[in-house]
């Protein structure tokens, strides 16, 4: 990590830290207000769902071709 990384990443800790609690809640809450979207109900996703079912995937792990039989495609 460069010094301006290190520089601003202790920036950054100061300003969360001298934080009060009730300004961590405030900011919290406008981040949501601003990124979250707004739900909504889409009657094509819902028969979607309706009709979807999970099921696990499951795929033959590759053959291990080293010698010693430890490499990162055994472990």
């Amino acid at each position: 990590m460069s010094d301006a990384d290190q520089r601003l990443v202790a920036r950054v800790v100061e300003a969360i830290s001298g934080r009060t609690e009730a300004q961590g809640i405030a900011l919290a809450g406008a981040l949501a207000a601003r990124w979250s979207p707004p739900d909504r109900l889409d009657p094509a996703a819902l028969h979607w769902l309706r009709r979807w079912s999970p099921r696990p995937a499951h795929f033959p792990p590759p053959a291990c071709s080293c010698a010693a039989g430890r490499c990162l495609v055994c472990n």
